[in-house]
């Protein structure tokens, strides 16, 4: 003996209101990423110093490695060198010229009756003193002045500038791991022969995300507050990233795709960070909202009507009346009741 269910009754069970709760949209590749990273390389070839602790959290600014530091240090003692003969040089010129200063100034405030005794005052060759040669003197006095002054300073700016070049420092806050195999006693220097392309890598641990390329368009359109990102771990772990923001980023591939970032708590911070650079794999669970129900693939399938409906929506529209898919899952289809006219 058969039991045959009448269809209104089917109907009735099929429409019954089902309590919200979450629906896993499937296991997609992920990545575990801090706030930030940054890859830092050596500027040139030579000898590299001044070793961080790898070990411990760095402040921003602080300094992770120098490049030629001695080299550097005996550039400066040369450039002050220079800088010293370029002032001595410039001081005699500056001294010949208050001499001729001087000489000019006496000459045009002697009268006319005692220029005609001043011949000494007047060059053999050359113009007769005036106010104008006067202030053309003054004019090339203040040049020089500005000329050494110029010259002192634009000198100590490139030689900070290479210092500056040559100083790898933390550009935030967070941790550090160095690329290469230094010496074991870090007050040795590390040879550069400049076949080192990453020498270190730094992160910003003030943060961690799983992030989740989602490229379904029916997924961007739903609300991405309601997303929320799983990675398993042994031992029946976990870990558990809300949603923060999601951005366009650049694929392997050369096209955009669009990526989610779902944020850890703080106490997942040191599993995460053993984790970057890693293949994750996540599970991307939505969060169905009021009103919004769950319905089993395979019960909708059951429905009398069933045989006579094309695809899902059809289905949806005869087993549910006056709802609407809001996401086809796996197993599952999310629906939510269509707005009021």
């Amino acid at each position: 003996m058969h039991l045959r269910i009448p269809a209104f009754l089917l109907s009735v069970v099929l429409c019954a209101p089902v309590v919200a709760e979450q629906v896993s949209l499937g296991i997609l590749p992920a990545k575990i990423v801090p706030e930030q990273v940054a890859v830092l390389s050596l500027s040139e070839r030579g000898v590299v110093t001044d070793f961080a602790d790898a070990t411990a959290r760095l402040e921003q600014g602080a300094i992770i490695a120098r490049v030629n530091k001695e080299k550097l240090e005996q550039e400066k003692e040369d450039m002050e060198l220079q800088l010293a003969r370029e002032r001595i040089n410039k001081k005699d010129e500056l001294r010949k010229l208050e001499a001729e200063k001087r000489r000019i100034q006496f000459y045009l405030n002697l009268t006319e009756a005692e220029r005609k005794y001043a011949t000494d005052l007047v060059p053999t060759q050359g113009e007769t003193p005036t106010h104008e040669s006067l202030a053309d003197l003054s004019e090339r006095m203040d040049l020089l002045q500005r000329e050494l002054s110029t010259i002192e300073r634009r000198k100590r700016a490139d030689w900070q500038a290479k210092v500056e070049n040559n100083t790898l420092k933390m550009p935030f806050t967070g941790r550090l791991q160095y690329n290469v195999n230094l010496p074991q006693d870090r007050s040795k220097p590390f040879e550069n022969t400049g076949m080192v392309q990453a020498f270190a890598t730094v992160c910003d641990d003030s943060a961690y995300y799983i992030t989740l390329g989602i490229g379904r368009g029916e997924l961007t359109q739903l609300p991405p507050e309601n997303f929320r990102a799983e990675v398993s771990l042994p031992g029946n772990r976990k870990l558990e990233g809300t949603y923060a923001f999601r951005r366009v980023e650049r694929a392997n591939n050369g096209g955009d795709m669009l990526v989610y970032f779902f944020k850890l708590p703080q106490e997942d911070h040191e599993t995460a960070h053993s984790m970057m650079g890693s293949n994750a794999r996540a599970k991307l669970i939505y969060e169905a909202g009021e009103g919004v129900q769950r319905v089993r693939k395979a019960t909708l399938a059951a429905h009398p009507e069933a045989a006579h409906c094309e695809n899902w929506e059809e289905l949806v529209a005869v087993a549910h009346p006056g709802y609407h898919i809001v996401i086809i899952a796996e197993r599952d289809i999310i629906i939510c009741p269509n707005a009021a006219p």
